[in-house]
């Protein structure tokens, strides 16, 4: 019998801060395991705590010369920009490598678990997906996601597919493996002609022996719960079911929900809520590892916390209340934070008019179509 969900989390990781008025905010986290303690959900699961990635690990992936800049920036405030050091959405702070570290440690503490025989694993830390071999990027200093993979895959011959739902298209994951049929990237996000990163488009789709292997499905501004859905049935399913990985990773950043401030999705709870209902079904299925979940984008902290809560609840097939703990709502207002959710679900679904909902089914119709004829065949859907 498999062993329980792991779950790594320490207050040390909330010390990965590049300002106070920055959006990547370590109140998340804290949020998030708050609400996960008080639901009772943390009962159910083997919480770790996390280590620092050692420099052999990091350099899984990153050069040398980065880690040393990465170093330097934190020990000496030196900016270093041609890597992603010192500019907006990464601004130097001290023990910027030590803190990066141990995220990139947590990732690695729950698939090393998974490799022992743990179900699965959430690490709501995780999920730095803009971070490349040479660069820090989007808020991301060190890539966790790719350097786990690459350790399963110095450990084992394994393949994975990556699922990322997040707003952002998950182009560090992509370009690691761009080249390799071993892992199968899907990204569903928002267009890149509208958001950073400025990539993930439906031409992006592998090169070499891993032509067919990206898979990116972006959306207009306003797309929604329906839309996601339809691309999880329509693309992730047959796609899974045909790569039939021994391992699924999926990033789950929360920001194309409608209450995000950064991106201009309408995902709603429900929708997020059967896409990790659909995807706990077929990852015990297919997958013989099992399934590691990671955090990701998500910049209302409130609002993070009462989706990532939803998500390890429906990962543990354990039913919650609706209504909010009344105690959680008291600490999030004296920690400043207002607009308090009332309820782990959203009631209604809620659209913004970015674009018509004809223009938005219409561009989704013209995606999928897209998406099948140029990847579909490399899989013999």
């Amino acid at each position: 019998m498999r062993g329980k969900l792991v779950y790594p989390y320490s207050n040390a990781l909330l010390e990965y801060e590049f300002r106070r008025d920055h959006p990547l905010k370590p109140d998340r986290l804290k949020l998030t395991y708050l609400l996960s303690q008080q639901l009772g959900l943390l009962d159910k699961v083997k919480e770790l705590k996390p280590a620092f990635a050692s420099r052999e690990e990091l350099e899984l992936f990153h050069s040398s010369e980065f880690i040393n800049a990465v170093v330097d920036s934190g020990t000496n405030n030196n900016a270093y920009p041609h890597y992603g050091l010192g500019t907006a959405d990464n601004p130097i702070f001290p023990q910027i490598h030590e803190t990066g570290a141990r995220y990139v440690g947590a990732t690695l503490d729950a698939i090393r678990a998974i490799m022992d025989g743990a179900s699965n694993a959430f690490c709501i830390s995780g999920g730095l997906h803009h971070a490349h071999k040479n660069a820090a990027s989007g808020f991301c200093i060190y890539n966790d996601i790719v350097i786990a993979i690459k350790m399963l895959h110095k450990k084992q011959n394994s393949k994975v597919l990556y699922f990322d739902f997040d707003a952002h298209h998950g182009d560090g994951v992509q370009n690691a493996f761009y080249r390799s049929k071993d892992v199968l990237t899907i990204s569903v996000h928002q267009t890149g002609q509208t958001l950073f990163p400025g990539t993930g488009f439906i031409y992006e789709t592998g090169a070499a022996e891993g032509i067919g292997y990206s898979v990116n499905v972006p959306l207009i501004p306003g797309a929604g719960t329906p839309e996601l859905l339809r691309v999880f049935d329509d693309v992730v399913v047959p796609l899974f079911e045909s790569f039939k990985p021994d391992l699924l990773v999926t990033q789950m950043g929360v920001d194309g929900h409608y209450l995000d401030p950064l991106a201009h999705l309408t995902y709603t709870s429900h929708g997020y809520e059967t896409v990790v209902g659909k995807l706990r079904e077929i990852s015990t299925e297919i997958c013989k590892l099992g399934w590691l979940a990671v955090g990701g984008g998500g910049y209302h902290p409130v609002n993070v916390a009462r989706l990532w809560t939803l998500f390890l609840a429906v990962m543990l097939d354990e039913d919650i209340p609706n209504k909010m703990p009344d105690e959680f709502r008291e600490t999030c207002n004296e920690m400043g934070y207002k607009d308090i959710p009332e309820f782990m679900r959203d009631k209604n679904e809620v659209v913004q008019m970015y674009f018509s909902r004809e223009d938005i089914v219409l561009d989704l119709e013209r995606a999928l179509r897209r998406v099948k004829e140029l990847v579909f065949p490399y899989h013999g859907l």
